[in-house]
């Protein structure tokens, strides 16, 4: 068994590995800061398919520049074209905030796995695998009037999306498909080019209340539904579950659409607790969220089942 002193020294020689110290902090070094960022982002589905930026800067503009009309017009020969048609400029802006993390790693874990090879990179992978699952929490929930202190720190994408269905009022809330088919028309229809593109993400109980509606039909589908992981997709949407998204809540989107920044000064600093034999791995980092196009996203809530 390693002593407290052995076990402190090994973990200082890990860190000098994966960080640069600069004015008393550990920054990772940017080899094993691409391997968290990369980790973080393949955490969940949701994050996986967003668009990811690495912020330089605190701040970040998101820009998005589109013609909202025909820019074609009939040519006739000998006269000049009339008209012209002007693109619209918008800009949605990312604003870190700071967020920390405490991962603690006990003892035996460490003494079983310091001395292999590659630990440093095994223990950024843990470290960023529930950070990402954390940061889709964030990015989904966050609400600034939020009574949890984290999901206080900034608006997520449900709190941003322009487009609201709600049940009862929009939708049969006992309904899984009426809640669908409510927020494709909700969606302006000029968005709406690619299915395929598009997601539902959903709450685990909207998901498979859709498979018990194709497990009701007795066809091949509602067969391979009922007994397979299959991907599903309604009207060409596919439906995708999401440990994060609230209960009866639905979420229609591009996920190129979603858009989130993780400011590139990334710090994990070792907090040693002997008496409980474990060490605790302090991470902080700052990150936001937001979309290209809020108009292009579509929240529902409500379903009861």
């Amino acid at each position: 068994m390693l002593t407290n002193d052995m076990l402190l020294g090994k973990l200082e020689n890990v860190l000098k590995a994966i960080t640069t110290t600069d004015l008393g902090a550990s920054r990772l070094t940017p080899a094993k800061q691409q391997l968290f960022v990369r980790t973080v982002s393949e955490a969940t589905r949701i994050l996986d398919e967003a668009r990811r930026i690495d912020m330089t800067s605190h701040t970040h503009d998101i820009d998005r520049i589109a013609f909202g009309s025909r820019i074609l017009q009939a040519a006739t020969e000998g006269e000049a074209p009339t008209g012209e048609a002007k693109p619209d400029f918008s800009t949605n802006k990312l604003e870190s905030v700071e967020v920390i993390g405490i991962s603690g790693i006990t003892d035996s874990t460490l003494e079983d796995n310091i001395e292999r090879e590659g630990f440093e990179d095994t223990l950024i992978q843990l470290i960023a695998e529930r950070v990402g699952v954390d940061l889709e929490e964030l990015f989904l929930n966050g609400d600034k009037a939020s009574s949890d202190p984290f999901l206080a720190k900034t608006d997520g994408w449900l709190k941003k999306a322009a487009n609201l269905v709600q049940g009862t009022t929009d939708f049969d809330p006992t309904n899984v498909e009426a809640m669908f088919d409510a927020m494709i028309q909700a969606l302006p229809k000029k968005y709406l080019r690619d299915r395929s593109q598009w997601r539902f993400y959903v709450h685990w109980d909207i998901e498979d209340a859709y498979r018990d509606v194709l497990r009701a039909r007795g066809t091949g589908l509602g067969d391979t539904a009922q007994t397979t992981a299959t991907q599903l997709a309604y009207k060409g949407i596919a439906v995708v579950d999401s440990a994060n998204m609230p209960a009866g809540t639905a979420f229609l989107v591009n996920p190129a659409n979603l858009v989130y920044g993780i400011y590139r000064d990334i710090r994990i600093e070792p907090d040693r607790q002997p008496k409980l034999r474990r060490t605790d791995f302090v991470t902080t980092l700052r990150v936001d969220c937001h979309f290209e196009d809020e108009n292009a996203a579509v929240v529902g809530k409500g379903y009861t089942g």
